[in-house]
């Protein structure tokens, strides 16, 4: 969703006195649309339905108004509402449940904004136990965006959409728990048929760290991602998590290629305040090009925020996408992984201007992981006659761009 056209859609609605603000009522259809009499109503068929997590989380802050805009909650509570409806037992997709469903609804809402105007176009898919497509089709509603504040406009197309769909979906394939047995476990479910490949949600980096082809990244980049891929320019591979821990905020990726393009790791991983370092990440995916942004800076700090266990702090520039990325010495030894820079817009907010403000996990937790998980590094000797080119070479030889697909 671009942020412009939403603007001027809500700059023309503010302007525009009598807005209505009505929630409508999920058991209440459009006028001229009804289900069918020979349609089992609710209908008991088992029902999982699958949601991009980009679309039921997206929200923004209107400065100029002082106010949230949420689209995304609008979404998942139309989307839910909607469902209970008509499948009562209907339930969001979780890929690590063994709960069994007879059909599965695949759901990829889209936004667009025109004079005061939110439509909510809904693309859908049904599969059946055997996760064969069975129907597909498109349905849109539109309406006025009223008080954006309360996200009213947002809840009500998406309502409206989703029983467009439903509607179809139950007078074409006239469910029943007999005729779609729930056969299906969830957890079986392949994800590569529900992502939409065209364009990822979000990105990353990550780097290999051994001959194996297996990467190391942080763990948040991989977050809600159905399909991840891993590649550099315009080559790509499907990927698969290998270990991963939240609190360190870690993950180890299996690619199952070969490479003799991996970081070691310093040996003892001390930390020498002030030294050179090179970071190496894939930021802005959609803005930059898809090649590697490398940048240099130092040790700043062996110490983060506060409260935080295990982080260091650097000064070479990063930007979102960034995460995950490796932190090289001058010897080429693997010092830290990216994993957070400092929130400019808030300090901002108070008179502060920071810069360059960066986080990263020291590499020895990273071994500890690693070590615990089995999975194959190797340490080095510091090399204290290193240089920047020798550290340019490491990172960029062993980096990955990371994309997110839901």
């Amino acid at each position: 969703m671009k942020l412009p056209a939403i603007l001027v859609a809500l700059s023309l609605c503010l302007a525009v006195t009598g807005c209505q603000s009505t929630k409508i009522k999920a058991n209440k259809l459009p006028r001229g649309v009804a289900v069918s009499k020979s349609v089992e109503l609710p209908n008991t068929t088992q029902v999982a339905y699958y949601l991009p997590n980009a679309a039921t989380e997206h929200r923004f802050y209107l400065e100029q108004w002082n106010i949230w805009v949420d689209p995304g909650k609008g979404v998942k509570d139309g989307v839910h509402n909607a469902m209970q409806a008509y499948f009562p037992d209907a339930k969001p997709l979780d890929l690590t449940s063994d709960a069994t469903v007879g059909l599965l609804i695949d759901i990829d809402p889209k936004w667009s904004f025109n004079r005061g105007e939110a439509e909510m176009t809904i693309t859908y898919r049904v599969f059946d136990a055997n996760q064969q497509e069975i129907r597909k089709g498109e349905k849109k509603y539109d309406t006025n965006l009223g008080n954006i504040s309360d996200g009213t406009a947002f809840y009500n197309a998406s309502l409206r959409a989703t029983q467009l769909m439903l509607v179809d979906i139950l007078n074409k394939l006239k469910p029943t728990a007999e005729k779609y047995a729930a056969n299906l476990m969830m957890d079986t479910v392949d994800a590569r048929q529900l992502a939409n490949l065209e364009k990822p949600v979000s990105s990353g980096t990550g780097f290999y760290i051994n001959a194996n082809g297996q990467l190391l990244t942080a763990a948040h980049v991989l977050n809600n991602c159905l399909v991840t891929k891993a590649g550099s320019g315009d080559d790509s591979i499907d990927v698969t998590l290998a270990a991963k821990s939240t609190l360190l905020d870690l993950a180890v990726i299996d690619t199952k290629q070969k490479t003799d393009k991996f970081l070691p790791f310093r040996k003892d991983v001390n930390l020498f305040l002030g030294e050179s370092v090179t970071n190496v990440g894939y930021p802005l995916q959609g803005l930059l090009a898809a090649s590697p942004n490398l940048t240099r800076g130092n040790i700043s700090s062996r110490s983060a925020l506060k409260g935080s266990v295990g982080q260091f702090q650097f000064s070479a520039p990063i930007q979102p996408g960034s995460s995950g990325g490796p932190v090289v010495s001058d010897g080429g030894e693997l010092l830290g992984v990216t994993v957070s820079t400092l929130n400019s817009a808030k300090l901002i907010e108070s008179g502060v201007l920071p810069q360059n403000v960066n986080f990263a996990l020291e590499a020895k937790y990273a071994a500890k992981f690693l070590t615990k998980h089995q999975i194959p590094f190797e340490s080095v000797e510091p090399n204290m006659d290193g240089n920047i080119s020798i550290a340019n070479d490491a990172a960029l030889g062993s980096v990955v761009q990371l994309n997110c697909y839901q």
